[in-house]
């Protein structure tokens, strides 16, 4: 009984984001320090980042996913430092990292390229008291519910300038595997676990066209590959008008279409939101996923008031 149900609901999880078992963002460009490590500082300020999602809304027990991030570079800018909180919850299956990141800054002119680790605690529990059972006689394994802490590394790279961005990353490098004797860290899967957090790639790159100081375009992806799943890219333009607010729109294969909307509100502060349809069978009975994000910047007494960063 116990394996059936860790396996069913891994395969939850892993449906939560066609194959992924980190957690979706649809504004990844201002949250990539969850994903990349060589992200920390990019912004060049004390930059905090605050996202809350909630999947596929009317469908009871959706994935439901809060994100933390500070980071910032030292009074150099030759080193960058970051820490990321994310919580994931899907019915009674929930994920939580804490990550801390560095990142070793090149200077390039215009341009910095950084290379990223980051050092990873990984909880995965089910909260077994919370599960709806149909044959009430089943023997439900650990009542009261199962919790593993687990450690993980990853590395990742990280090249922007003023005008574009390219990043490469695999935020955990390590295998976490749930057997029936409990969990195990490895470089590799063993035959004995039920379940695992596999390796995931993630690349993502930019480009900003600035037609006049008023109007900009910015067409992104991000592409995503883990093991045993397709390969997943988001592709997004988003335009950006009086330096202010930001209109854009996103395809995500296999999966649906993404509109955004942000607005810098200061020099310091921004928001957003983003809407997410399926194309998938799920519209028939969610009518979709929403996404909040606000950041703020704490520059440093030295810097000059310079124009928003849209990436």
């Amino acid at each position: 009984m116990k394996k059936i149900l860790y396996i069913l609901l891994f395969c939850l999880a892993v449906l939560e984001v066609r194959g992924q078992q980190d957690a979706m963002y649809s504004q990844y460009y201002f949250n990539a320090l969850a994903v990349n490590p060589a992200y920390a500082g990019s912004r060049e300020s004390l930059t905090l980042t605050g996202l809350f999602r909630r999947q596929w809304l009317g469908i009871s027990s959706a994935p439901v996913t809060q994100t933390f991030s500070a980071h910032a570079p030292d009074y150099r800018r030759r080193n960058g430092f970051g820490l990321t909180l994310i919580n994931d919850r899907i019915s009674y299956l929930g994920q939580t990292w804490i990550t801390a990141s560095y990142a070793y800054r090149i200077d390039l002119g215009k341009h910095k390229l950084a290379f990223g680790l980051n050092g990873t605690v990984f909880n995965w529990r089910i909260n077994w008291g919370q599960a709806v059972l149909i044959d009430q006689q089943d023997e439900v394994p650990g009542r009261y519910g199962d919790s593993y802490w687990m450690p993980n590394v990853g590395a990742g790279i990280f090249f922007h300038g003023p005008r574009a961005y390219a990043g490469i990353s695999a935020p955990h490098l390590l295998m976490n595997s749930f057997g029936a004797d409990g969990p195990t860290v490895s470089l590799g899967s063993t035959n004995s676990s039920i379940a695992a957090l596999r390796r995931h790639l993630f690349v993502m790159a930019g480009y900003v066209i600035e037609f006049n100081p008023d109007f900009q375009l910015k067409p992104s992806t991000l592409i995503k590959h883990v093991y045993g799943a397709p390969l997943e890219a988001d592709i997004n333009l988003n335009a950006y008008i009086l330096r202010k607010l930001g209109v854009g729109a996103s395809y995500r294969t296999g999966d649906g279409i993404v509109g955004i909307l942000e607005y810098q509100f200061t020099n310091q502060l921004r928001a957003g939101y983003a809407y997410d349809y399926p194309f998938t069978a799920l519209r028939r009975y969610t009518s979709g996923s929403h996404e909040l994000m606000l950041s703020y910047e704490f520059h440093y007494k030295n810097d000059a008031v310079v124009s928003p960063r849209v990436f």
